[in-house]
This record gives C-alpha cells, structure tokens and sequence, in this order.
C-alpha cells in the first residue's frame, strides 16, 4: 500500500514576521512621501502667494466709478485737449498773410471739434474783400473756404464792409504739394 503523507491540520501557523515587516515599512515610507508631497504643496502656495502679491503690486490699482463733477471736468479736459491740438499759430498766420492793408482781422472763432474756423474781419471795400477771399482759397492750408455774411457798416467812416468767412483746414501732412 501506498504511503500517504498525514496531514496535520492543527500544526501552528508560521510566525509573520516577514510581512508586519514589510507593512511597517510601507506604512512609514508611506507616511514620509505624504508629508514630503505636504511640504512641497506648503512651499508651492507660498511661491504662489508672493508671486499673486507681486504681480498685484505691478498692476495699476482698479478703476473707479467717477463722480458727475469727475466726468464733466473730464469732458472739458478733453475739449481743452482738443482745441490745443489745432494748428492755431498755422491759421493765424494764414489769415494774417494774405490781404495785409485792405483787411483788418477782428475776431477767430475756431472749432477743434468740427475742424473749422470762423473769421469775423472789416475790409476796405467789396473788391478787397473778395480778392482776400480768392486768397484763401488758393491757400493749399486751407479747405472748403466760404464767405458766410458780410455787410456794409454805414455808421463807420469809410463805410467798410463786415464779413465772416469760414474755412476748414487740413492737417500739416494732407498739403498737396505743388509740382513745378
């Protein structure tokens, strides 16, 4: 017959010793990796803030909500600004240049806005009025050059005529030049 081995079903189990091992040390390394990843995050949001606080510091501050009072001295601001920007020594001396001794100049009335300006002058007689109109018409400075009203003033000795004339002009680089 054959030998078959017994089997011995109350024997003790074999001592763990391997694996508690083995699971203390996963456990630690474990431990030691999440706060490493905790550390590192920490650092991280640190960085994060002192960065968040030095980009905050080189942006401009946030626009307010301006007052009525801002906004109407904002608005003349930027109407002061836009009359400054015209040429206006340029026009004066366009004005002034032509028709020297027959007319006299009394008032400039200039609109930035609409680009346009409104001479209020006395000129000796009709024909000096008109040869100062053709003048300015001429003028590659000036644009759209018309005479707006003018009157004879009979209370005035030598009963000179009063006339406006109203003229756009064109910006320094818009000048045709003249070819020769």
């Amino acid at each position: 017959m054959k030998n078959v081995p017994r089997l011995d079903f109350l024997a003790p189990p074999p001592r763990p010793w391997a694996g508690v091992a083995l699971c203390v040390l996963a456990a630690a390394w474990l431990a030691a990796a999440a706060a490493s990843a905790w550390q590192i995050e920490q650092g991280n949001r640190e960085r994060l803030a002192q960065l968040n606080e030095h980009a905050a510091r080189l942006l401009p501050p946030p626009a307010r909500r301006l007052s009525e009072a801002e906004r109407v001295r904002h608005a003349q601001v930027a109407r002061v600004v836009g009359e400054l920007r015209a040429p206006w020594a340029d026009l004066l001396a366009t004005f002034e240049e032509h028709g020297q001794s027959d007319i006299g100049l009394l008032k400039l009335e200039p609109d930035a806005k609409a680009g346009v300006v409104r001479v209020t002058g006395q000129a000796r007689n009709a024909t000096a009025l008109f040869a100062y109109l053709r003048e300015l018409e001429a003028d590659a400075r000036l644009a759209q050059v018309a005479l707006t009203t003018h009157q004879a003033e009979r209370e005035t000795p030598g009963q000179p005529l009063r006339f406006t004339i109203q003229a756009g002009w064109r910006a320094a680089g818009s000048v045709p030049k003249e070819t020769s």
